[in-house]
């Protein structure tokens, strides 16, 4: 799998998490509100400065990049 098709599958895969947290009959802990505030902005500055830490992370990990 490329490093585009990994971000969006990690990004995807925690906002769905988070989503099914909101949903929960119960009060939602403020972690997992200001997770999503911090992933939400994490990606509007990553769309401007084409940087994003899960990347790094993802190249440490030994994930290609594609070369379209």
């Amino acid at each position: 799998m490329t490093m585009d098709r990994m971000l969006r599958l990690t990004s995807g895969v925690v906002l769905l998490i988070v989503l099914l947290v909101g949903i929960m009959p119960s009060d939602v802990h403020w972690f997992w509100k200001a997770f999503l505030a911090f992933m939400s902005i994490n990606q509007i500055q990553s769309a401007f400065t084409n940087w994003c830490p899960v990347v790094t992370l993802y190249r440490k990990l030994g994930i290609k990049e594609c070369t379209c």
